[in-house]
């Protein structure tokens, strides 16, 4: 049974600790106005609202558990080390930081806190992208000097950049060209035709490329930003 000001007030009021007046207003107010705010939670709910309440439960709940992880997790990277140097490998050479020692144990992390490595399901993101966020926020929030299981955490986005660039270079082009010569010398034939084998030249097949020297006429043709946020669903199993 529900019991609300007005129940306590007419007991106040038979123990002589509350004016009639005050009671009779009370009473005469609207319905439920004065119980208490959890009294009111015994107001039958609709399916929708019902619904909604235990989706936005249960995110809480997975919101909480997922900070406790991050916070294990930043502790964890702290053991590790060279995490600036991780933050830096990721910015200046992104297609070999896998070679990075610090990158394998930051990434074999992820696992032992219950976050899912993976990258190729819709809703994660890149293990890269998950590293750099992670590092990202890790140095924001004090780093290496922190511990991570007090005080608040201050979670911002990374900014990653997609950036397309115009460049010629020179190839080594390995292949066998196929074609047919004239003569009645087999050594001039192959002195003439390893000399030009263009000139004699009637089909080719390509197998191999090597690429000399550096990137050359360089040019940025477009560039774009996005953020890589730091969000629950992308390291969920």
């Amino acid at each position: 049974m529900k019991i609300g000001l007005l129940d306590i007030l007419e007991e106040s009021i038979n123990e002589g600790g509350v004016k009639k007046d005050l009671y009779t207003n009370l009473k005469l107010s609207k319905r439920n106005e004065f119980y208490e705010e959890d009294d009111l939670t015994q107001i039958p709910l609709s399916p929708q609202e019902r619904y909604d309440r235990e989706v936005a439960e249960l995110r809480t709940k997975n919101d909480k558990l997922f900070e406790k992880k991050l916070r294990h997790y930043f502790n964890y990277l702290k053991s590790i080390g060279d995490v600036e140097e991780l933050k830096n490998t990721l910015e200046i050479n992104p297609t070999r930081v896998h070679q990075s020692q610090s990158y394998r144990s930051a990434a074999g992390g992820l696992k032992l806190l219950g976050f899912s490595p993976e990258y190729y399901r819709p809703l994660s993101m890149d293990l890269k992208d998950k590293m750099y966020v992670l590092v990202v926020n890790y140095i924001h929030n004090g780093g290496d000097s922190r511990n991570f299981m007090e005080g608040p955490l201050d979670i911002i986005p990374a900014k990653q950049w997609e950036v397309d660039t115009n460049y010629s270079e020179d190839v080594i082009e390995h292949g066998t060209s196929y074609g047919t010569a004239y003569g009645d010398n087999e050594e001039r034939v192959k002195e003439l035709v390893l000399a030009n084998p263009w000139k004699f030249e009637q089909d080719r097949e390509t197998y191999d490329h090597d690429y000399v020297g550096d990137y050359k006429s360089k040019e940025i043709k477009s560039i774009k930003s996005k953020d890589i946020k730091l969000v629950r669903q992308a390291f969920e199993q």
